[in-house]
């Protein structure tokens, strides 16, 4: 995994992409993308300053989720956090405003923090360890309950530490989040060599976009269903993953690997 100054650049497919994210706002604004029966899964997630492989990363596997679904009713509405807690509090507060919106993913530091939770009224699925407790009845954290309520951060860390490139050699890292296997990064970057690889929580990401899509699909409520996924079986119990399995990691250089139990 690449380190601050030898990211992979966004290239020309990313740049198509983050110029759809504008034009589908901006459609939306205007009331061009909402026939009958559309549905919207929303991503909120950094898309802009040094976090933005977090979203863009996020983005890539929910993309790759509701492509593989075949729903042509539901559309992805990513949006930037802003890269602070008041941005992201106003942002989930126009993402509530949107009556199409049937779930919201959010990821990182600024669109988890309790704040912002707090002022959704949606259902929303947390992604990551970023030093924050689910504070809101419509938020499902995915990760277990003990790691939430003790401010773990590790995820927060491990971004850190892949931006900076400093820390301690031989520092432990523990993630709700499982490193891709080859097949799976085949599908995500789909032959085109200018998506950046799959991170950490890419895989986790997916999952909880499958979960996402089942509600909207069967009309369920996210909390009532269970999934069969890459990271094992997710269900939710008061509000957080149950049973969920956590992986130990440790950097090797700029890289990112698993640690045997």
């Amino acid at each position: 995994m690449a380190v601050e100054g030898e990211r992979p650049r966004l290239g020309s497919s990313a740049m198509r992409l983050a110029a759809w994210i504008v034009l589908t706002v901006q459609l939306a604004a205007c009331g061009l993308l909402q026939p009958m029966e559309i549905r919207k899964i929303a991503l909120l997630a950094p898309f802009e300053g040094q976090y933005r492989e977090l979203g863009y990363n996020a983005l890539y596997a929910l993309r790759l989720a509701m492509s593989e679904a075949g729903l042509d009713n539901v559309q992805l509405l990513p949006v930037d956090d802003g890269g602070d807690v008041n941005s992201a509090s106003r942002r989930m507060r126009a993402l509530n405003l949107d009556s199409a919106v049937d779930a919201i993913i959010a990821l990182g530091e600024a669109a988890t923090h309790p704040l912002t939770q707090q002022v959704n009224d949606k259902a929303m699925i947390l992604v990551g360890n970023w030093g924050h407790n689910r504070a809101d009845e419509d938020s499902l954290y995915a990760t277990d309950r003990q790691r939430a309520e003790t401010g773990a951060q590790d995820d927060l860390l491990i971004a850190r530490r892949i931006i900076s490139g400093d820390g301690t050699p031989q520092e432990t890292f523990r993630s709700n989040g499982s490193l891709p296997d080859a097949q799976f990064s085949a599908r995500y970057v789909g032959g085109d060599q200018q998506f950046p690889e799959p991170n950490w929580l890419a895989t986790l990401t997916y999952d909880l976009a499958r979960l996402a899509l089942v509600s909207i699909a069967d009309g369920s409520e996210l909390s009532d269903i269970a999934l069969d996924g890459l990271n094992g079986k997710i269900s939710f119990d008061g509000g957080y993953w149950r049973e969920a399995p956590i992986h130990r990691y440790q950097f090797q250089g700029s890289d990112l690997v698993p640690l045997s139990a």
